[in-house]
């Protein structure tokens, strides 16, 4: 009977909102989590509800270290956006986490590590992780969550809870202000510390409460949101700068219709029965398994807007972000760098509310609590040193540290300062070098295994033409004999060269240091791993080539011949 009510009140709703379409969740299936994944990570709300994360993670070599990321859209004259790049338009920033899988609860670790990079103590990168709401904040977990606010304040038990159910509650909680948004936040974050701290993140699980790393809910940054957005850790950096994140439809190399995933205005020419704001999860997750990116409700992040000025943000602050659209955007303004500016206040001076604006939850800790200070330290004085960038100069030679010694002996204060602005300069200079660097090592071992498959592709080749003159000759076809061994010729030159290349790129990859070499194949296997076809003959030409580059490096010389045996014999091995 509970049931058959239960289903007559959702329909009911429903009908109200014009959701009459809408597929019911299946049995299981929660309010606050109506598409489950195996891998969610979930913390309690009040009332017996709950918040559902997805996990982010960036290989870094450490909490300093970070990732370059483009933001927005390198909009062309004429296409749709253009006139707004001062508003979404290409620029770039950085991405890290704040989280290592040892600062998570047992349950959280359990969950997260079977899909995180294989690392161990000689690997150079681990993922660092942030934490993002799988859905947009409902209307039904708002109120659970502020239901708490008097309680908390005074001390005094909570009130009855009073929730809206059915499709009505998985409604984005809209109409509501920037500040009520980061209310929300601090309500939760309040209720979780004192009821379920121990189920919180804990960046260093520092055993002093007041150490600063324990985890607190607020807006994702807009660098989160959209890192997130467009499928983070699960999609290649050419899908990273997409317009719109991948959408993977069995049994087809094409991106499925938007419409499938974002609830956006379809009606041509604004006619007939526009968008609606809809339920969360009811399209299809994005590729990290993030519902409504787009479309639906927009979404408040942390910072205050800033204009697009020469690739990057630029320095006045304004009003708040919204980011991904909402439900009565069409789709050829949609994309997933998409952010809009709202003020935060009204004309009459009330806090700015919009019906199509909503916001998702992060989960954010200090980026420096006093658990991290040595190691952030130690991190910090590796950055920019010369010594990082070649493995002629130890760290006794280093120029940069050396400096450092000069400024510390000085008795000169004026000539201390003017070093010190030399040095400082000098170390920026050297980071940026050294993040070239890294991003050509990269790419030298990526093109490096893409040589050694095109040396075994004209090997296989070269074997068939042989097959095929030794029947020309067989067949006493000297024509074709004499074509066969022209293209024998051509063949066997392609190959030599090919093998000169990946000879050449050896002595390349021995001009970086060992420990860029190994980060940056750690960082290349990822990226190949998510290539369907040739993924995994890549991880095995890359694996090989950065084994030849230590092998170079003691050596200093290769033999062509050993180098295209040891190639021919690993594309054999299955």
């Amino acid at each position: 009977m509970f049931e058959l009510r239960r289903t007559f009140i959702v329909l009911a709703c429903g009908a109200a909102l014009g959701l009459s379409s809408l597929t019911i969740a299946a049995d299981g299936d929660t309010l606050d989590n109506p598409k489950p994944l195996a891998d969610d990570v979930v913390l309690p709300l009040p009332c017996d509800g709950e918040m559902v994360f997805r996990y982010v993670y960036v290989l870094a070599q450490g909490t300093l270290d970070d990732r370059e990321i483009s933001l927005g859209y390198p909009f062309s004259e004429g296409e749709a956006g253009y006139k707004q790049s001062f508003i979404a338009g290409y620029r770039r920033d950085f991405i890290n986490g704040q989280f290592t899988l040892n600062d998570l609860s047992a349950d959280w670790r359990k969950t997260i590590r079977p899909q995180l990079p294989k690392t161990d103590a000689a690997t150079p990168l681990k993922p660092m992780l942030y934490f993002i709401g799988k859905y947009e904040v409902t209307a039904r977990q708002y109120a659970q969550v502020m239901s708490q606010a008097q309680s908390l304040a005074s001390g005094e038990p909570a009130s009855t809870c009073e929730a809206p159910e059915g499709m009505v509650g998985r409604l984005p909680k809209v109409r509501l202000s920037r500040f009520e948004a980061e209310r929300f936040s601090a309500v939760y974050s309040a209720w979780l510390m004192k009821h379920h701290s121990d189920l919180l993140p804990v960046s260093g699980r520092a055993k002093n409460d007041d150490d600063g790393g324990v985890a607190f809910v607020r807006l994702p940054t807009e660098v989160e949101w959209e890192y997130a957005a467009r499928g983070g850790q699960a999609v290649s950096r050419q899908e990273l700068e997409g317009r719109l994140f991948p959408r993977r439809v069995e049994g087809s190399e094409e991106d499925g219709p938007l419409g499938d995933w974002a609830v956006f205005n379809q009606v041509a020419g604004g006619t007939g029965q526009a968008a609606r704001l809809m339920p969360v999860g009811t399209k299809r997750p994005n590729p990290i398994g993030l519902f409504d990116v787009i479309g639906n409700a927009a979404e408040m992040v942390q910072e205050s807007f800033q204009l697009v000025h020469a690739g990057r943000r630029q320095g006045a602050y304004g009003g708040f972000v919204a980011k991904g659209g909402n439900y009565l955007e069409g789709e050829g303004t949609l994309f997933t760098g998409m952010r809009r500016e709202y003020p935060l206040f009204a004309a009459d001076g009330t806090e700015q509310r919009n019906a199509t604006t909503g916001f998702r939850v992060a989960l954010g800790a200090l980026s420096a609590p006093r658990s991290r200070y040595k190691e952030l330290f130690e991190q910090w004085q590796k950055e920019g040193r010369l010594a990082s960038l070649t493995d002629a100069i130890d760290d006794a030679q280093d120029p940069t540290q050396r400096l450092d010694s000069i400024i510390s002996n000085s008795t000169d204060a004026r000539l201390q300062a003017e070093l010190g602005l030399v040095n400082e300069e000098l170390k920026r200079n050297v980071s940026l070098i050294a993040q070239q660097r890294e991003e050509a090592a990269g790419n030298l071992i990526q093109s490096s295994a893409l040589v050694a498959e095109t040396i075994n592709n004209y090997n296989i080749r070269l074997t068939n033409l042989r097959k095929s003159r030794k029947q020309a000759v067989d067949a006493k076809d000297e024509a074709s004999a004499r074509l066969f061994a022209v293209a024998l010729e051509n063949g066997s030159s392609a190959l030599d060269g090919a093998v000169a290349i990946y000879i050449d790129n050896l002595a390349t990859g021995t001009r970086y240091t060992d420990a860029v070499i190994q980060a940056q194949f750690q960082r290349v296997k990822e990226e190949l791993n998510r290539k369907p076809v040739l993924g995994k003959s890549l991880v095995a030409r890359a694996t090989l080539f950065v084994r030849h580059v230590g092998r170079y490096r003691q050596q200093r010389r290769a033999d062509p011949q050993t180098i295209l045996k040891e190639l021919l014999a690993s594309a054999a091995q299955p």
